[in-house]
């Protein structure tokens, strides 16, 4: 049961400063004055009555808050933070602060709506002189030998031997299966339809979460307990699953190899990943990331060496660019604005790439690389999103 930290009446009408452990609760309630909150000190979640969004405060950054309504800050790990009240002053820069991470949530929602629904046609061009798994193994070796340097610099510990066994389980369920499946079946599949396809990954991931804590809930002998389906989500789960049946029907899905049909397993595969990581020992913060992608890169190059891949020449500059830009921006840029959006706003907000990639790589690929998008793909596209949205909302 989470304690509470109540504001001592002396502190109020002055500076002050106020210890949290990790888990600790501070609540305040606005009457009308100005108050500005810093953090000084680990991280803090501020939730605010009246106000439909949660904001995160990390070490250097601000608060303002005006008006009336209970303020309530959680301590997300050992933390500190200052409070003053009618300083004119303070309270602009917080709002400064606010507005600035307004800007940053924009700013990361643009970058993965445009930089991951741009990836599909990045691997197209990539796959026109390289073999798949030779190329994902490339792509996400180079982004985690990066990300993981940059964190040592900067003082991230070396995972444990544990903490890489995790690692390798995740990546392999992302990355080899997750991602390698999208680009074993881009060889015969046009990077719109492996959008469309890929955009059903939170409908798997719905069902799976569900299924999972009834299963838990059977095992202790609560069966009570286990989480319901309601009925918007089944709507959704429904809406979304049609979509990608009509652009199977459809003929969207119809290729000359077999292949292609990998990437029906592709969302799957990310969606069990995704759920499993949440139980095991992973690598504290993006070291988590850089790890995953270290050895799952490892495995696809395997695979690469014991399927008899091989470059018939040398690369492209097409698509050495193309891989340059998966392993940078795809990979390390976008997964940070993830990382961020998931730290600073509500999951409904960082999951919607989900039904905003498929119209981005849909229009792309028609613009750019000439591809054909029937009026299937397009009725897909927006029935999967559709159905996305009804089961993310809250």
């Amino acid at each position: 049961m989470t304690s509470l930290v109540s504001e001592p009446p002396s502190r109020r009408r002055e500076a002050s400063r106020i210890e949290l452990g990790k888990g600790r609760l501070w609540t305040h309630r606005l009457r009308g004055g100005p108050l500005l909150l810093s953090c000084t000190a680990g991280a803090v979640w501020i939730t605010r009555e009246g106000e439909p969004e949660d904001v995160v405060l990390e070490a250097g950054s601000s608060y303002g808050g005006e008006g009336r309504g209970l303020l309530v800050v959680e301590a997300l790990e050992p933390a500190q933070i200052a409070v003053a009240r009618g300083e004119a002053g303070k309270t602009a820069r917080a709002a400064l602060a606010k507005a600035r991470g307004s800007w940053l949530v924009l700013l990361s929602l643009l970058a993965l709506y445009v930089i991951w629904g741009s990836t599909y046609l990045a691997v197209s061009v990539a796959l026109e002189t390289m073999p798949p798994f030779l190329l994902a193994g490339t792509r996400f070796m180079t982004a985690g030998a990066l990300l993981y340097g940059v964190l040592r610099l900067r003082g991230a510990p070396r995972p444990t031997l544990r903490q890489w066994g995790a690692a390798a389980r995740v990546g392999v369920l992302l990355l080899v299966f997750g991602n390698g499946f999208v680009v074993v079946s881009q060889q015969w599949v046009s990077s719109g339809v492996a959008a469309v396809v890929v955009s059903t990954m939170p409908l798997w991931l719905a069902l799976f979460a569900t299924a999972r804590g009834r299963g838990a809930a059977r095992a202790v002998h609560a069966p009570a307990g286990a989480p319901e389906v309601s009925r918007r989500e089944w709507i959704g789960l429904l809406v979304g699953f049609a979509g990608a049946a009509l652009l199977h029907l459809g003929g969207d899905l119809h290729a000359a190899h077999a292949g292609a049909l990998l990437i029906l397993l592709a969302p799957v595969s990310w969606a069990l990943g995704s759920l499993y990581s949440r139980s095991l020992p992973l690598p504290e913060g993006p070291m988590a990331v850089a790890a995953e992608m270290l050895a799952g890169g490892a495995v696809m190059l395997a695979v690469s060496a014991l399927s008899g891949e091989h470059l018939a020449a040398a690369p492209s500059s097409r698509s050495l660019l193309a891989l340059a830009y998966l392993a940078v921006f795809g990979s390390i840029i976008a997964l940070s604005a993830y990382t961020y959006l998931l730290r600073s706003t509500r999951p409904a907000i960082a999951t919607s790439y989900a039904y905003v990639n498929p119209i981005v790589a849909i229009a792309l690929g028609v613009l750019v690389a000439g591809e054909r998008a029937s009026a299937t793909t397009w009725a897909a596209a927006a029935i999967v999103g559709a159905g996305v949205v009804i089961v993310s909302r809250r």
